[in-house]
């Protein structure tokens, strides 16, 4: 008899393919129901006659940083809240001399409303504006410390198993 553990079976590994599928599916119909969501709120601020600023979001493990462009916008008249979970912009920008030959930009300023990926600390963060940039740094709640995990091959499969029903006797148990 061997002694060797066997290997896995062509079903296991079509089950194992279609979890992985299946769990990679899920997470981008998430991210494209936000992208759609966070478009929408957009829309609805240009809507009103504002513009809608460029952001970049960043996240690293411990902060998400937020860059906002506001082009000819004075940091007194920019308006940031938070709360645990979004940020809110509201910028007017500053009126100038003169009349107006052509006019792209909305004279009522730029607001933008984000959602975060994460809960963050909102006592915590801290804003700068420099050469027309607001970047808003935000500490997250829960700092991410990426661990190596060691995944037990038998119970795996066992787990498999007893996801699909499969009633044949498992040669792994």
């Amino acid at each position: 008899m061997n002694s060797e553990s066997p290997g896995p079976s062509d079903v296991e590994r079509k089950v194992g393919k279609a979890v992985v599928e299946a769990a990679r599916m899920s997470g981008q119909a998430s991210r494209a129901a936000k992208r759609i969501l966070s478009e929408m709120a957009g829309d609805m601020a240009e809507a009103k006659g504002y513009d809608l600023p460029a952001v970049d979001l960043i996240e690293t493990n411990q902060e998400i940083i937020a860059r906002l462009a506001l082009p000819g916008v004075s940091k007194e008249k920019i308006d940031l809240r938070v709360t645990e979970d979004s940020i809110s912009v509201d910028a007017r920008a500053t009126p100038v001399e003169g009349k107006y030959l052509r006019r792209e930009s909305s004279p009522l300023g730029f607001k933008r409303e984000l959602k975060l990926p994460a809960e963050i600390k909102p006592e915590q963060v801290k804003a700068s504006y420099e050469n027309g940039i607001l970047e808003v740094r935000l500490p997250k709640l829960v700092v991410i410390t990426p661990t190596t995990v060691k995944v037990e091959y038998l119970r795996y499969f066992l787990f498999l198993y007893n996801l699909v029903g499969i009633s044949k006797t498992c040669p792994l148990s």
